[in-house]
């Protein structure tokens, strides 16, 4: 629809610029018709004039053409008669050619005896008969002026006895023909039957020695005696409108021409209204047009998106299993959407739902109680809520969920609701109740469990405890004994030996205390509160440096860094991080310890303990926080290897991790995290549990 209002609009816009454009040049037509009309009056005009000028210039030839025989004085007598009849500058100067063509007299006293036999205008007085001849112009040798030659023969006893002529100055014809009043590019011109300008109104000068084009058609036709035609100028090429009119006995052509542009001129503001006013009216279908385009497109988008949303509805509704219906129980009319028939197995395209056939597929067992909230609902104004079932045609039984409503201030009461399929989450919700049913009863069981494994763990914890700490204080104190009361008696092999097993005995010990130390922080109670990790940090530092004063550490540790932790667990955290960089740097000189935090990211608050120690090759990195593992020789640093194995689970059961990097002999950076919410521990207190 858009798309045809926009064609129309364009269809429309082009009419109106057609039909201004046609009426213009219509308009452009007739002006131009009623200007070739005035050409022609106005060269009928200027060829009245110029028959007369010639009239008065044959006149005085025919004069002087009789006085011609005579005595020289009385010639001179009528020449001087002539000329002052003829307008002033209009002739150059008179001669009286012989019959062999020889000037025999010039009137600008020029000595006689130039020959002009061979020139056209004398060749058309010898041959033809006694009429006026009107030659092409010339250059004059005596002045360089251009000259008409305006001639009569001369005839005894009925032969050709020579000619006299008028040499007329072409320049001054052109001033005669300018007075004509016309526009700047407007002329008036006379042209010779040959098709040589005689004289023209503009540039004369120009146009001198030039010849028109024979396809004029006062050329075409030497019979036409006048008409009209449109060309461009031959010496200018400016486009005028000409109008003619031909001389009857000279046969020399009037052309009076006027310029497209002086005609066309009046018409200029005109056009220049018609060009605006169809513009406007342009701007204005187009803004109308793009105006009920607009409407269109925005109409179009609100019918495609109710389209959509009815889709996405409909979309949602088959989805979640929901459709909505009404019900006038005046008319007894009721509609039902597409899910309902869904749900009840019907074709939308056929089934016709009804309030009866509504209540035939709810379950026997579930009317009554439906009933009464439909009762219920109606008295106390509120809204019918009611989840049942139905019994569809093929027997199948379906939980829905029902919700009606009507409209208080309506005159006429109209149900209207919606329906949802809960069958699903029925079966679900009863399998959820009997999955929670066994996992309550597996997690009894599995807490009983745990509950023993706990006590077995206690049991052997107070073993290890009791039952191999004696033997190994009893190993270590009589090897003391030996070492102390017979000494001297043992070689040094013995001594070796000895050595070796009250070594072996201490780290023996160290082993115990290590494993009893994971046991008890792994059942331990997590108790989280806020921390000061900066706080604990320094405070782990001081015991640190008390065991050995004398030696030089440079320690960085950040402030304001906190966490929510167990207190007692995050001080074995950083008793060992912190204790393991001060192990490993000390060998190094200038020993440097940084402990900093990196912010928080994804619900958790981030850490790192960086030193500038031993380093270790991250080839072996799996291998660091695994009980027991060591990366590094017993001989260059003492350990059990059970420390960063305590880090790791400590920061586990906060809900944290801890990763390590490392490069040999350039130190090593461990970072570790902890949530920022603390994590539940649901099995905290159970070993504690009798």
């Amino acid at each position: 629809m858009v798309t045809a209002v926009a064609l129309f609009t364009a269809l429309a816009v082009l009419l109106l610029w057609g039909l201004s454009l046609r009426l213009q040049n219509q308009l452009r037509d007739q002006v131009l018709q009623r200007a070739e009309l005035r050409s022609q009056q106005l060269a009928d005009a200027m060829a009245g004039q110029m028959e007369a000028s010639l009239a008065v210039l044959d006149l005085g030839l025919r004069g002087l053409r009789t006085a011609w025989p005579k005595s020289r004085e009385a010639f001179n007598e009528v020449e001087q008669q002539v000329v002052a009849t003829l307008p002033k500058g209009l002739v150059s100067h008179l001669s009286v050619i012989d019959a062999g063509g020889t000037v025999v007299y010039n009137s600008l006293g020029a000595a006689p005896g130039t020959f002009v036999g061979d020139r056209p205008h004398f060749k058309a007085l010898r041959l033809g008969e006694d009429r006026l001849v009107v030659g092409e112009p010339v250059r004059s040798r005596f002045t360089g002026e251009w000259l008409i030659v305006v001639g009569r023969p001369m005839f005894r006893d009925g032969v050709f006895a020579g000619a006299v002529h008028f040499n007329v100055s072409s320049e001054h014809l052109a001033l005669l023909l300018g007075r004509l009043a016309l526009s700047d590019n407007d002329l008036v011109g006379l042209v010779h039957p040959g098709g040589a300008f005689l004289a023209r109104s503009l540039d004369n000068a120009a146009a001198m020695g030039q010849k028109l084009p024979a396809d004029r058609p006062y050329l075409l036709d030497p019979v036409s005696s006048r008409g009209t035609f449109r060309v461009s100028g031959a010496v200018d090429g400016v486009p005028r409108l000409f109008g003619w009119q031909r001389l009857a006995d000279s046969g020399v052509v009037v052309v009076v021409g006027l310029s497209h542009a002086s005609v066309l001129a009046p018409l200029e503001g005109t056009r220049r209204q018609a060009l605006l006013l169809t513009t406007l009216l342009s701007l204005a279908l187009l803004a109308v047009g793009a105006w009920i385009s607009w409407l269109l497109h925005k109409l179009e988008r609100q019918q495609e998106a109710a389209r959509v949303n009815r889709q996405q509805m409909e979309e949602a509704q088959r989805l979640a299993r929901v459709g909505h219906w009404t019900y006038d129980p005046n008319s007894g009319a009721t509609t039902w959407s597409q899910e309902i028939c869904r749900i009840f197995g019907r074709d939308p395209a056929t089934f016709r739902p009804s309030f009866e056939g509504y209540w035939q597929h709810v379950h026997p067992d579930d009317r009554e109680p439906l009933e009464a909230a439909i009762a219920l609902a109606r008295a106390s104004h509120t809204e019918v809520d009611h989840v049942h079932r139905i019994v569809l045609a093929d027997g199948s039984l379906r939980w829905v969920r029902v919700l009606a409503q009507t409209d208080p201030i309506a005159k006429e009461k109209i149900y209207s609701g919606t329906m949802q399929d809960i069958t699903e989450l029925h079966e679900a919700q009863r399998a959820l109740e009997q999955l929670n049913t066994e996992l309550d009863r597996r997690v009894k069981s599995r807490t009983r469990e745990l509950t023993m494994l706990n006590r077995d763990l206690e049991s052997f914890t107070y073993s290890v405890s009791h039952d191999l700490r004696t033997p190994l204080r009893s190993i270590h104190g009589f090897a003391t004994l030996l070492q102390e009361s017979d000494a001297d008696k043992l070689s040094d092999d013995g001594l070796d030996s000895l050595q070796r097993i009250q070594s072996s005995a201490r780290r023996m010990g160290l082993l115990i205390n290590d494993m009893l130390s994971m046991a008890q922080q792994s059942r331990a109670e997590l108790r989280t509160q806020h921390i000061n990790l900066s706080e604990l940090a320094r405070s782990v530092v001081r015991d640190l440096q008390q065991t050995d004063p004398a030696r030089q550490v440079r320690w960085e540790i950040a402030d304001g860094l906190s966490a929510q932790a167990d207190p007692g667990l995050m001080t074995v955290v950083m008793q060992n991080l912190l204790g393991n960089a001060w192990k490993y740097t000390g060998r190094t000189e200038a020993a440097h310890i940084e402990f900093f935090g990196l912010g928080e990211a994804e619900g958790m608050v981030n850490f790192c303990v960086r030193d500038n120690g031993a380093g270790f090759d991250m080839t072996y990195a799996d291998q660091l926080f695994q009980p027991f593992k060591r990366l590094h020789r017993l001989d260059e640093f003492e350990g059990t290897g059970v420390g960063l194995a305590s880090v790791q689970r400590i920061l586990q059961r906060h809900g944290g991790s801890v990763r390590g990097e490392g490069v040999v002999g350039q130190g090593a950076t461990f970072c570790f995290s902890l949530p920022l919410e603390p994590v539940r521990q649901f099995l905290d207190s159970a070993p504690n549990q009798r």
